[in-house]
């Protein structure tokens, strides 16, 4: 049921993938579960999908698929440059991608047409989807709130920073994961930055000795570079020499899984470290383990971290992104390291998993840390910017019209 005196919200999650199994899709997914049960209407505009692939969205949600059939938008390329290259090849494929892009804005703005005059929240969780919607912005109806889910470096150096400068300044409103990375944003004229965490879908606190009697460390997340399993799996190999009655298991499939397992197998630990694939369950399986490591190279703000403590784990994490230390308070309720220092990992998984009194502080109080990240107090915030942007007061005086 809605709260109180809260009018019916139409919320629009846009997404590349709706099926995709990052971060950001998950936490889109929590979402969208609490603005249903508040009885909210809620759908989904996808700029492409995986074919064959499940989907953490409920199966009740409509979902609309910009580009069907297997094709996928590619990168807009300059077609002078190219012309005096005389790659001919390139040029007609950024004509047929601007043709695609005509045909496709047109569908899009018949999806939003099918809203009439009534307030509509489009939550652009990835910039990329942007350029579709953008003959949309300046429709009074439409309140469009852009998100990043990593760093402000990270996205400088990345190509989507030239799309956030151009379309995120222009939303009602652009949401960081860290104030660091708002003040960033804000130091590049975005005066409509704003900082929203995102949310744990479960929160259970677990007896701290409980948790210390598993001795297992625990890892989640795609087997891709970024990652850097590897280094865990060092770090962890390099510490298990004290920690005999100690295992590792990681959650996630990805690309690296061979090299992960090769690596596993040269250093001696199959009976140490496991790979244990995708899980359905990351509850029970954080629940079933003594403490948390993240080991990227890059990050936003870490569900994964988010998750552990949400169970009371303590966690060490790289020192990778802002959004860490918003997280793992050094010496409080885990560790922070450098990242890919393979060494310094190590002692610091030891000095974890050796020292039972530490754990059980860190536990208790990385229990305590994670009620910043609870749904319903998340979903009360969003619920504050809906209002923030005019939702309530426009929609009332359109009923009153």
């Amino acid at each position: 049921m809605r709260s109180i005196g809260m009018p019916k919200k139409n919320i629009v999650f846009m997404l590349n993938e709706y099926n995709g199994h990052g971060g950001a899709q998950r936490v889109a997914s929590i979402l969208a579960d609490e603005f249903i049960q508040d009885g909210h209407s809620v759908a989904i505009l996808s700029i492409n999908e995986q074919p064959n692939e499940p989907s953490y969205f409920s199966s009740d949600i409509p979902v609309h698929v910009v580009h069907q059939n297997g094709y996928r938008a590619t990168l807009p390329k300059a077609i002078s440059t190219n012309l005096k290259a005389l790659r001919f090849k390139t040029v007609n494929a950024e004509l047929k991608r601007r043709r695609q892009l005509v045909k496709r804005r047109k569908e899009v703005e018949a999806f939003f047409d099918a809203y009439g005059n009534e307030e509509v929240f489009v939550i652009a969780v990835q910039v990329w989807g942007m350029q579709w919607i953008e003959p949309l912005m300046y429709r009074p109806n439409i309140k469009i709130i852009g998100q990043s889910h990593e760093s402000y470096l990270a996205s400088k150096d990345s190509h989507r920073y030239k799309r956030i400068l151009k379309y995120y300044r222009q939303v009602a409103k652009f949401l960081l994961l860290t104030q660091k990375d708002a003040a960033h944003f804000e130091s590049q004229g975005f005066s409509n930055a704003a900082v929203m965490y995102n949310p744990t879908p479960f929160r259970k606190q677990i007896e701290p000795q409980e948790l210390y009697s598993h001795k297992t460390i625990v890892s989640t997340g795609r087997l891709v570079d970024g990652k850097a399993f590897d280094v865990l799996i060092e770090a962890f190999a390099h510490a298990s020499k004290e920690l005999p009655d100690w295992k590792l298991h990681i959650y996630g499939d990805g690309p690296e899984k061979k090299s992960l397992q090769t690596l596993i197998k040269i250093l001696g630990m199959e009976d140490r470290i496991s790979l244990k694939g995708q899980t359905k369950d990351i509850q029970g399986a954080l629940s079933a383990s003594s403490f948390f490591v993240l080991s990227s190279k890059a990050e936003g703000l870490p569900m994964s971290l988010i998750e552990a403590q949400s169970c009371g784990l303590p966690c060490i994490s790289t020192d990778c992104a802002p959004g860490i230390r918003e997280i793992v308070s050094d010496y409080n309720n885990g560790y922070v390291t450098p990242v890919d220092d393979v060494p310094l990992l190590s002692r610091q998984i030891k000095r974890l998993a050796q020292d039972q009194e530490t754990f059980l502080k860190f536990s208790e109080h990385s229990f305590e840390s994670s009620a910043r990240f609870d749904k319903e107090y998340i979903k009360s915030q969003w619920y504050d910017l809906f209002e923030e942007l005019g939702g309530q007061k426009n929609e009332q005086q359109h009923h009153e019209a």
